[in-house]
């Protein structure tokens, strides 16, 4: 992350051609802590245009454009600073994370590596080279990485995050769970540390655990989209300790369309919930086929049958019900 900015320091006695530029930045200082990042840039941007472009100048106003969303204009002003006052450990952050938000993994990695440079000894950019390279799946320079940050600082928590990403990325659910583990000892109420937890420990079936840590998730989420997903995986695992089932399902009129529908996506590899929206004939159609969870004597006994013979994730066979011709996906 870009360090915060102060408002830029501006010695005592100034011109008087530099005392609009003063005026400019305490206005845009005024508007950014009433939340007016609008007006806030606005008057950045004049005073930038101006001849205001220190290096401090420079990385508030990139830092308030990240805020609002735009990490292009944000990455040109960084990229400004770094030209008036090279070395600044905390724009090569910035930037890291302004390319991420413009999915360009490979420029982020560059100006990590450039800060490694600056830094060759700093574990929190150890651990960002780690990120960097767990996503581009390069397991092996990912955990070289992530372990000299470690050896570097043991309490390094995001280093032990993505330690716990990578054991999770190469199918070894109690590594992760014990790196999980180390991430919630040294900050208690780390939300994504809690939350993938959660869902590790409901993989393992270990419901009453996983429920108590979303419970506690929930309780310092603020996020929207996090704590919807959190109370629907609740409500999954509810179910499944109720006994429901849950499963998804496409109804067309022809024996060969849904024959030719099951190899597309059991040979072919195609999405069971983008077909069901093309070819499904059955009312929930938009919503992939999904039938939400059941329990006994809520569904035909055909369906039932089925979706009780089947693993999670299988697909069943083509069902003939009257004269319509059925496709079931197990969903837990």
């Amino acid at each position: 992350m870009l360090a915060a900015q102060a408002e830029p320091e501006v010695a005592p006695q100034v011109s008087e051609q530099e005392a609009p530029l003063l005026r400019l930045v305490q206005q845009a200082e005024a508007h950014a802590r009433q939340g007016q990042l609008e007006l806030a840039l606005q008057r950045y941007e004049e005073a930038v245009d101006g001849g205001a472009a220190s290096a401090d100048v420079l990385n508030r106003v990139a830092e308030l454009y990240l805020i609002a969303g735009n990490p292009a204009r944000a990455i040109t002003l960084m990229q400004r600073s770094l030209l008036e006052l090279p070395a600044q450990l905390p724009v090569y952050s910035g930037l890291n994370e302004a390319f991420l938000a413009q999915d360009m993994p490979d420029s982020a990695l560059y100006y990590v590596r450039e800060a490694r440079l600056v830094a060759p000894e700093n574990s929190g950019v150890r651990s960002q080279l780690g990120f960097l390279h767990l996503q581009a799946g390069r397991l092996e320079q990912a955990f070289a990485h992530l372990d000299s940050a470690l050896q570097l600082d043991g309490d390094n928590v995001h280093a032990h995050r993505i330690l716990a990403l990578y054991y999770t990325q190469i199918d070894q659910p109690d590594s992760a769970l014990a790196r999980y583990r180390v991430v919630l000892e040294l900050a208690p109420d780390d939300v994504e540390g809690l939350n993938n937890m959660s869902f590790l420990l409901a993989r393992q079936q270990r419901y009453l655990e996983a429920l108590e840590l979303y419970q506690k998730t929930k309780s310092i989420a603020e996020d929207p989209q996090l704590l919807h997903a959190i109370n629907m995986n609740m409500e999954a695992i509810r179910a499944i300790m109720d006994g429901q089932m849950r499963a998804r399902y496409i109804l067309v009129q022809s024996g060969t369309l849904a024959n030719d529908l099951r190899r597309r996506i059991d040979g072919d590899g195609e999405d069971f919930g983008e077909l069901a929206a093309r070819f499904s004939k059955a009312p929930n159609a938009r919503d992939g086929g999904d039938l939400g969870f059941f329990g006994p004597g809520d569904m035909l006994p055909a369906v039932e049958e089925a979706v009780m013979q089947l693993e999670v994730g299988e697909l069943s066979p083509v069902i003939q019900i009257k004269r319509r011709y059925m496709l079931l996906q197990r969903l837990n």
